[in-house]
This record gives C-alpha cells, structure tokens and sequence, in this order.
C-alpha cells in the first residue's frame, strides 16, 4: 500500500516537473513581451512586417492540407478496416513505414517534383507535400476507430440497400468524429509548425508561411537594433493560433492518442 502511494506521488510530481519544464520558455517568453515599452512591442512588430501575407499563405496551407488529409485518410482507413481487396495488410503496412522515413531525407526529392511541376513559390508546393507527410499516421488513428465499430452495422445497413459510399458517410463518419477530430488537430498542428519545406519550398519571403517569420524577424531585428522584448512579441504573435487551437481541441488530441494505444 505505501509503495503504490509513493509510485503515485512520485509519478504525479515528475509529471508536474516535466510541465513546468515545458511552460517554462512560453511563460517567459511571455513575460518578456511585455516587458519594455509593454504593448507597444507588439505595435512595432506589425510596424517592422506585414504578416498579413504570411497569415494568409498559412491559412490557404492548412485549410488545403486539411481537405486532402481528412478525405484521404478517411476513405483509406475505411478501406483498409472495412472492405477486403487483395494484398490489403501488405499495402498497409508497406504504407505505415513511410513513417519510419525522416522528413529531411525526403526533401530534396520533393523538392525536384515541386519544381519540376512549377509550382514553387506557390502555397501547392507545401499543401502536397504536407499533405502526403500527414496522411500515413492519420490513417492508423482512423483506421483504429473504424476497426472499433461492429462488422453488423454495415451488414443491417446493407440489408436496407445502401451501398459501401452511403455507409462510409451516413454511419461511419458520424461515429468516427472524434477520431477525425484529432486527425485535423494533428494535422493543423504540424503544418502550422513546419519549417524547413516552408524555407526551401517558398522563396519569396512575402509569401513564406507564419512559421518562418521569427527567423525572419530575428535577422531584420538583429540588424535594425531591436530589443529582445520585440522579438519575443513576434515570437507571441505566430504562436497564438497554435495556443487557441490547442486549448479548445486539446480533448480531441488525448482521446485520439487514448484510441490510438489501446487499439494500435
């Protein structure tokens, strides 16, 4: 009993030092906004760069690989859980090791098919490939939902003579939504983020998503001579979406990992 009840405690305290550790740079990050000239770091960062375009380039991304994401993963999963076709394991899994390969490794090649089809300095140079990058893990998450659900659902739903589109929609869908919930926070969240496509993939920085205007503005600040609290408040500004997404999608996150062990 005591040994369980230390287990316990200790658990729960590493658990409160690992999230200390974590908010730590984003609390101080900030604090130290704000310090300084208080709001008026933030005036000067929209003064110094017009993140409009940026936004935008972002937003037209992660709605795009958002799209493609959510309807190809989902109709992949619900095929693979759902419907028989031959060699259906090998493909999958052939699939699921896709994952296994670093992102850095696949960027040179990527990078030739953007250019080859003449899309870069476009948002299209990012949507595809993040879109492909996303979809692998995403669909293990569904397809763990949809081997969750009763084979005798689509069997009553065929005797009613609906066919395999009628029931993806109108009754696997609507019981997956949790697990496509997650799958679009995920996704936002990593195409949001991404870095090194978006510096490589998009030349023309005016047109570059949000993601690399801190770097951006850390060179033009470091040059104009701007103090430490302005950059923390542009550091603040890019970040934001990322916070509000996460704090009202959070639960979708955690029941999707949930799903995701038990069933994976």
């Amino acid at each position: 009993m005591r040994k369980s009840l230390f287990f316990k405690i200790a658990g729960q305290l590493i658990c409160i030092l690992a999230t200390a550790l974590f908010l730590f740079p984003l609390v101080l990050m900030l604090i130290r906004s704000f310090k300084g000239e208080g709001l008026h770091n933030y005036v000067r960062v929209f003064e110094t760069v017009n993140l409009a375009p940026n936004f935008l380039t972002s937003i037209t991304v992660v709605f795009g690989t958002l799209l493609i994401v959510s309807a190809v993963a989902a109709m992949a999963a619900f095929a693979f859980s759902k419907l028989d076709f031959p060699f259906k394991k090998a493909i999958y899994y052939m699939l699921l090791t896709g994952m296994m390969i670093p992102t850095s490794a696949l960027i040179f090649p990527l990078f030739q098919i953007v250019k080859g089809l003449k899309i870069n300095n476009t948002p299209f140079s990012l949507i595809f490939p993040y879109a492909t990058l996303n979809c692998c893990f995403n669909l293990m998450v569904l397809k763990n939902y949809f081997d969750a659900l009763p084979n005798e659902l689509m069997e009553s739903a065929r005797i009613d003579g609906a066919g395999k589109g009628r029931i993806f929609i109108s009754i696997m869908m609507p019981i997956a939504v949790p697990g496509l919930a997650f799958v679009l926070i995920q996704t936002f969240l990593s195409a949001w983020n991404e870095l090194q496509m978006a510096m490589i993939f998009i030349n023309d920085t005016s047109l570059q998503p949000i993601s690399v205007v801190p770097l951006r503005f850390t060179q033009t600040a470091g040059v104009q001579g701007f103090p430490l609290e302005v950059m923390y408040a542009a550091l603040v500004i890019c970040l934001s979406p990322i916070a509000v997404f996460y704090v009202f999608g959070s639960r979708f996150l955690i029941a999707g990992l949930t799903q995701g062990a038990i069933k994976g």
